[in-house]
């Protein structure tokens, strides 16, 4: 069903449920339809600005975002989910030069943003684009009466989302109504939801998994649950009124911790492999839920699935999962399909992919071979049918002439006991070409790392240099940031303790 009919459907049958609260700012479906009949009818007034890159309908205007989780976000996604109008969605947290470059690129026919973006407001206002500050009482004024929410277009655009955080230029990409509107019937079905699944996403909505999990429960005429920043205590008072949390396991790590919370019956996480340890710590906090593990790409949408129970998972440990509702999998090289078990390319066919960058987009994994897309990572289907991931391509790392993927590595790592986390990395070598490199957490040494890892890998796979860190340094999404340890292990950063000579 279309986002817009599902909330209009929810605030004429139950216009007193709660639809969506911000760290204990409020909205009702009713109160959230109203402010959204009202944003629309002040968007329609904008003079829209003609785009080579990015048609819209007529009454379509396209808007920069730039508020973090601050309670209006909410109000704004929802509208360009809803109405004829599309989102520029940028990260507050990106430096002010790469803000004011990407309002040049693709300029907005507004821009909401908080009153301290001095940099982003200037670079708007030398553009002639209007500024509300959501912050202050613009946004309150700039509100107009209600109007009626047209129908759009199944093909119709509503997201420019882009795929990377601060340490390199975003890719940027389109997305279209009709590829979310697939995705919500696939996860309807697969996270097994239902008009009760009161949501906590503690990440930021200007990323992917967390703006997502808003339109899944606003479509369901469920409650959403966010906060403003991430504090434990806050987010312990959100999770109270939920049944349902979506984070990314850095996040579901920080959460799994204190007093079992017997009101949580699902649990979707993405954006890293859950290694053993969280995984079991999760399941003693949230001792009711299931949790679902799902891979995917922002360029694909979802790809596989592991549904991890009390005491079994739907697909091996070592895997990502079987195919999710509606995807084909193909594991292909140089154009054509590999045996299975062999590593290769990820393809997927589905109506979940988008289209191609807007820009930024050349020399990237993304590209299309006819209905087959993927980003570039490669894996291999095992023989029960579940997806294996091995790597990037371009990150494949060859030391003496055999190839390693750094995932492959790092899955056995994972399974070890003492490590709560590891990455690994290839490094120049004179006469290797490259080497081998561990990173770590957790209370395990490398000897007894090395020994068990000679149980399950090749002696070539095994990491020639390990270390040691207890301060993973993340994306604004809450990823860890590869690049950011690259540079640590070239620099000898102190923040790596060496456990091998």
């Amino acid at each position: 069903m279309p986002l817009r009919n599902a909330i209009d459907m929810h605030a004429r049958q139950r216009p007193d449920a709660l639809a969506v609260n911000m760290s204990g700012a409020r909205l009702t479906y009713g109160a959230l339809h109203d402010r959204i009949a009202r944003l629309h009818g002040a968007l329609s007034a904008l003079p829209g600005r003609p785009r080579e890159t990015l048609r819209l309908p007529e009454q379509g205007r396209l808007f920069a975002l730039s508020v973090g989780n601050h309670a209006a976000a909410a109000t704004l996604l929802a509208t360009a989910m809803s109405t004829p109008h599309a989102v520029e969605l940028l990260d507050p947290n990106w430096p002010d030069s790469l803000l004011q470059q990407t309002l040049v690129k693709l300029t907005p026919d507004a821009v909401f943003c908080l009153s301290r973006q001095t940099a982003l407001i200037e670079a708007a206002t030398r553009l002639g684009v209007p500024v509300i500050r959501v912050d202050t009482d613009d946004f309150e004024g700039f509100l107009a009466a209600p109007a009626p929410l047209p129908w759009s277009a199944p093909e119709d655009i509503f997201l420019v989302g882009f795929t990377s955080g601060t340490t390199s230029r975003p890719k940027a990409f389109a997305r279209a109504r009709h590829s979310w509107r697939a995705s919500l019937d696939a996860s309807r079905e697969a996270f097994a939801l239902t008009d009760r699944s009161h949501t906590f996403a503690p990440g930021p909505l200007a990323h992917g998994i967390t703006m997502y999990a808003l339109a899944e429960t606003l479509e369901l005429g469920a409650g959403f649950h966010g906060i403003a920043r991430f504090d434990l205590p806050g987010a312990h008072r959100a999770m109270a009124e939920a049944r349902r949390i979506v984070a990314v396991p850095t996040l579901l790590g920080a959460l799994s911790h204190g007093a079992p919370q017997d009101q949580i019956a699902e649990i979707t996480t993405a954006g890293a492999k859950l290694d053993p340890t969280l995984l079991a710590r999760a399941k003693e906090v949230f001792p009711r839920a299931r949790i679902h593990e799902y891979y995917g790409a922002s360029e694909l949408g979802f790809v596989s699935l592991n549904t991890h129970g009390r005491d079994s998972s739907s697909a091996p440990a070592h895997s990502v999962g079987r195919p999710f509702p509606h995807v084909e999998l193909s594991i292909r090289k140089d154009g054509h399909e590999v045996p299975q078990g062999s590593a290769g390319t990820i393809f997927v066919r589905g109506d979940l992919a988008i289209d191609g960058y807007l820009w930024g987009g050349r020399n990237s994994g993304f590209r299309r071979e006819g209905p087959w897309a993927t980003v570039g990572d490669i894996g291999r289907l095992n023989t029960d049918g579940s997806l294996s991931i091995l790597g990037r391509e371009g990150g494949m790392v060859i030391t003496s002439g055999h190839n390693v993927y750094p995932q492959e590595v790092e899955t056995a790592l994972a399974a070890l006991p003492g490590v709560k986390g590891a990455i690994v990395l290839g490094r120049v070598h004179p006469s290797r070409g490259q080497e081998i490199v561990a990173i770590v957490e957790g209370d395990i040494e490398a000897d007894e790392i090395r020994a068990r890892l000679a149980l399950s890998l090749p002696r070539y796979k095994l990491p020639r240099q390990i270390f040691r860190t207890g301060d993973w340094p993340l994306t604004s999404s809450g990823k860890i940031a590869r690049a950011t340890l690259q540079e640590w292990l070239d620099q000898e950063d102190a923040r790596l303790d060496r456990l091998t000579a």
